[in-house]
């Protein structure tokens, strides 16, 4: 990209205004010593006093630069400015107009560089100090503030102007510049927070989100917390991927695990990973409600996964795939958790004895069973409606371990206000959920089932215990009447010679 004309930086550019400043003030300086009477050739000598004091803030401001920082480097270069341009008013005499544009040109200049307040009230100190001493010790007292010639005048107005129009087109080329950078920043951040969300894909959101949040680094560490483990898997999944086409199974998974892991995230559960058609979830880390509620919220977790499965059953059942069935384990306990692997790559995972029982018991549990811990079940038992399972042997665990089985929730409630129906038998499905079920469809629903009570109703008065419609009086009669006739029809046939 081409470099624009004063495309330099701030400090920069002050240098480059300031060397054009003096070079106009020495310009109109020479001029008011050719037109103006009571001007006198030694009243020059400002020029050397101004290059001799540039050329000494050449070498020492560097230093205070260097001790103080830029700021304080401006605000005192803007002194001596004040400093200089007090000695050339002085050496013109106050002459009106130059005099004016020397002192608006450097107040543009004050509020251009952001002067400090504090520096600025010693402006009119050292401004008036410096014009009276320099008066009665160089330029004498002649008369002040009176008109000046129409050339000095005139270069006057121009140098100021020239001032002004540059410092303004500097000011429009940072502002663009600037616009430019925010506009690519901008560009920037939209990409980065994209990949970042890409990225953050294959890492559990409590995770990605702690570490954006600066709560936690990653890093190889790990800590001892006590989580409530789940596991799941689909019975039947392994045999049925040797059935399946590829694109067919991949449908089937993904849609699985896609409202598998909404149900996860809308209760609270860490997604540890995923293994085929199996689910690891854990809660307690890196957020935790409480050992109990995050226990409690995991067995809802666990029932909304069951309650779903059954929809996507029927749905996958309509589209001609197999029945699945879900088996889930749930335990509660001590385990490590934290990152796992090398710097270069790592996991955030668990490990610990709880965590392998959570696994044993889904590998241990019939299709569509919940099975949990003994410990799960005493931090749930208020909540829950559960059944004892026999002890169990589990592999790689040693001794017996004492399951429940997750019926339902349990409701405080009497059963009227229940929110979710679902019940399933041969030839009969039915699954309510009166949260999701607007109201205005509910007399399309009482419709509904009031003519299937009534198709029942019927069905029942037309069949026996075994399926047989049963035959009417009058059917027996008219059965009598034709089997009659039809006798009376073959004895006449034989009649006939």
């Amino acid at each position: 990209m081409k470099k624009k004309f004063l495309d330099v930086a701030p400090y920069q550019f002050i240098k480059l205004l300031r060397l054009l400043s003096y070079l106009l003030l020495s310009l109109i300086m020479l001029v008011s010593s050719v037109t103006e009477i009571n001007i006198e050739f030694f009243h020059l000598v400002v020029i050397p006093v101004a290059l001799l004091v540039l050329l000494i803030e050449r070498f020492s401001f560097s230093k205070i630069e260097y001790h103080y920082g830029k700021d304080i480097r401006n605000n005192i270069t803007f002194l001596s400015d004040v400093f200089l341009t007090a000695l050339f008013i002085s050496a013109m005499h106050m002459a009106l107009i130059p005099s004016m544009t020397i002192i608006g040109a450097l107040i543009y200049s004050a509020i251009f560089r952001q002067i400090h307040y504090i520096y600025i009230l010693l402006t009119p100190i050292i401004g008036i100090s410096v014009f009276y001493i320099s008066s009665f010790l160089l330029f004498g007292f002649e008369p002040y503030i009176k008109n000046s010639s129409l050339e000095l005048n005139v270069l006057s107005l121009i140098s100021f102007l020239t001032f002004i129009a540059i410092t303004m087109y500097y000011q429009t080329l940072r502002i663009s510049q600037l616009h430019e950078k925010k506009l690519y920043y901008f560009n920037e951040m939209n990409r980065y927070v994209h990949l970042n969300n890409q990225l953050a894909r294959y890492a559990p959101t409590q995770v990605w989100q702690s570490i954006m949040r600066g709560e936690i680094e990653a890093k190889i560490e790990y800590k001892r917390r006590k989580l409530t483990v789940f596991f799941s898997d689909i019975q039947g999944f392994t045999e049925l991927s040797d059935q399946l086409i590829p694109d067919d199974l991949a449908f089937l998974l993904n849609d699985y695990l896609t409202h598998m892991t909404d149900i996860a995230k809308h209760y609270g559960g860490t997604i540890d990973k995923f293994m085929g058609d199996g689910i690891l979830i854990f809660f307690g880390d890196p957020d935790s409600r409480g050992i109990k509620e995050d226990a409690i919220a995991c067995l809802n977790m666990a029932v909304a996964m069951r309650q779903q499965m059954r929809v996507l059953r029927e749905r996958w059942i309509k589209l001609g795939f197999a029945s699945l069935h879900i088996r889930m384990g749930i335990a509660t306990g001590y385990c490590h958790v934290g990152n796992y692997g090398t710097s270069h790559r790592m996991a955030y995972s668990i490990v610990g004895r709880d965590a392998n029982i959570a696994a044993r018991l889904q590998s241990a549990a019939d299709v569509d069973q919940i099975l949990i811990s003994d410990e799960t079940f005493n931090l749930v038992r208020e909540h829950f409606l559960c059944i004892k399972h026999p002890p169990l042997k589990l592999k790689g665990i040693s001794g017996f371990i004492q399951s429940w089985q997750v019926i339902e929730h349990y409701h405080d409630s009497i059963d009227k206000y229940r929110r979710w129906y679902d019940y399933e038998y041969k030839g009969f499905n039915l699954l309510l959920n009166l949260d999701k079920t607007p109201i205005y469809q509910y007399p399309e629903l009482i419709d509904i089932m009031e003519k299937t009570i009534e198709r029942l109703k019927l069905q029942r008065d037309q069949t026996d215990f075994d399926g047989v419609v049963p035959l009417k009086q009058e059917d027996i009669v008219m059965i009598d009447s034709d089997l009659q006739l039809k006798q009376q029809l073959q004895d006449k046939e034989k009649t006939k010679p």
